[in-house]
């Protein structure tokens, strides 16, 4: 759905947007202003660190989507867009124009893309990912992956397997919160609290936007 049809909504009931409120700058020089220290990030350096990571994952122009989000296009449409046009091999902009007049489980369909499609992309992405972030071999993410753990389940694997003699599949099958949760299995291996830092420090690096749903993109995070 476009922004424009909520902002409409919005003036009606007496609330006043300007559009220069919620346009993202057309080069990517500009910076976002300063917040009180109680915010952590301003919501257009978030759209802005969002878009940055649809352009990586899914190699649409990040000025393209710029463009169309100042054209009044949600950032959930353009994740799913993006990842739908990765899948099926086709533009970003194609895709988008199928969008303008049908659902996306139609757009799945008429750009020939199957469920089993879209978890295999999905799958695909994740493991590139972790792999390359932390840069071990791919096949343990895919294998781990495919056993259809949740993301945050072989990132935690992973992880902890790097500081004990364990494998990941071995350690995830200990999590079985909440009488297991991680803190439970870090204790039960052995893992110091300067370990956990270190863990954590890793975690950060690995604020990659993952796909999680097979439909489509969801929010991006871990």
């Amino acid at each position: 759905m476009k922004r424009w049809k909520k902002v409409l909504a919005l003036s009606a009931m007496g609330l006043i947007l300007t559009g220069a409120s919620y346009q993202l700058p057309m080069d990517n020089t500009a910076q976002a202003r300063p917040l009180p220290r109680a915010e952590r990030i301003s919501p257009q350096m978030r759209i802005n660190n969002e878009m940055q990571n649809i352009s990586e994952y899914f190699g649409v122009d990040k000025q393209t989507l710029v463009t169309y989000y100042n054209n009044g296009w949600e950032m959930p449409e353009l994740r799913r867009g993006a990842f739908l046009a990765y899948a099926s091999h086709k533009s970003f902009d194609d895709v988008m124009n199928l969008r303008e007049n049908n659902s996306w489980g139609r757009v799945e369909y008429l750009i020939g893309l199957t469920p089993n499609d879209l978890k295999a992309t999905q799958d695909d992405i994740i493991s590139t990912q972790i792999a390359n972030k932390l840069d071990i071999n791919k096949s343990i993410v895919t294998f781990l992956v495919k056993q259809n753990y949740e993301v945050d389940e072989v990132i935690h694997g992973i992880l902890y397997s790097m500081y004990v003699d364990k494998s990941p599949a071995d350690i995830i099958e200990m999590h079985n919160p909440p009488t297991s949760n991680w803190e439970v299995v870090a204790d039960d291996l052995g893992i110091t609290q300067e370990e956990l830092e270190e863990i954590h420090q890793k975690m950060e690096i690995l604020d990659l936007g993952m796909i999680k749903d097979p439909k489509g993109p969801g929010a991006m995070r871990f």
